[in-house]
């Protein structure tokens, strides 16, 4: 236990709830002279947890994000694909106490099952040691992960805040749109929207309406902004 301690940057006042945190119902019910309990409601609790400390963190690293936006983003983290990455990359997989059912069927490799350790491991900390260690845990696994999401990328397509970001933020000064044109039936209309950065237009856009027109021209000025910046300036 002392090894994966080390690993995790961890130290267990109780080590029995690390124990515990590793031990599947499968093993539990094939050891219980042996074993003190299984770790599912480690999991539960340290689902909560892991819940609380993501939200705050991508509040804090998205702050123009809206509450549908920061749930998706969440979700994206809170998954068995993310969660038994980041068990494995512990060595949480070598530790894992399984019954021989699981061990035959590979367990210790079943993304759901290691997942599901990981939230056992919060739940773990947090009753060991309190919320602000289990919180600092977490930040520091997670951080690194957030920092390479590209904030349009599945999560937002709202192209329009963030031109208007990267724009103010260095000419003190919003991007602006023009309808340029309406055409079509009334029924399946057609609209051209052009955006300007300081006066200059930098990206015409089409869409089947105002709004659509609007972020594909943005998406396109933010192509252009990121790449000649200075010559927008």
């Amino acid at each position: 236990m002392s090894e994966i301690q080390t690993k995790l940057n961890f130290q267990f006042q109780k080590p029995d709830l690390l124990q515990q945190a590793l031990t599947h119902k499968s093993y539990y019910f094939e050891s219980k002279s042996t074993s003190k309990g299984h770790n599912e409601k480690l999991e539960f609790l340290g689902d909560a947890v892991l819940d609380l400390v993501l939200s705050e963190l991508l509040m804090e690293m998205f702050p123009v994000d809206g509450e549908g936006n920061l749930s998706k983003k969440r979700a994206s983290l809170v998954n068995e694909t993310v969660l038994s990455k980041l068990a494995k990359s512990m060595g949480l997989d070598k530790d894992l106490r399984l019954g021989k059912g699981e061990i035959q069927t590979g367990g210790d490799q079943k993304p759901r099952l290691l997942a599901s350790v990981f939230e056992a491991l919060v739940g773990a900390m947090f009753l060991d040691s309190g919320f602000e260690p289990a919180r600092a845990f977490l930040r520091e696994q997670f951080r690194p992960l957030i920092q390479d999401m590209n904030p349009m990328d599945d999560f937002s397509h709202d192209y329009k805040t963030k031109l208007q970001e990267e724009v103010q933020g260095m000419l003190k000064e919003a991007p602006s749109y023009t309808l340029m044109a309406e055409t079509g039936p009334a029924h399946d209309r057609t609209f051209e929207v052009e955006v300007k950065i300081k006066n200059r237009t930098v990206a015409k856009a089409v869409g089947k309406s105002k709004k659509t027109a609007e972020q594909e021209a943005a998406r396109l000025a933010l192509d252009i902004w990121k790449t000649a910046k200075g010559s927008l300036a």
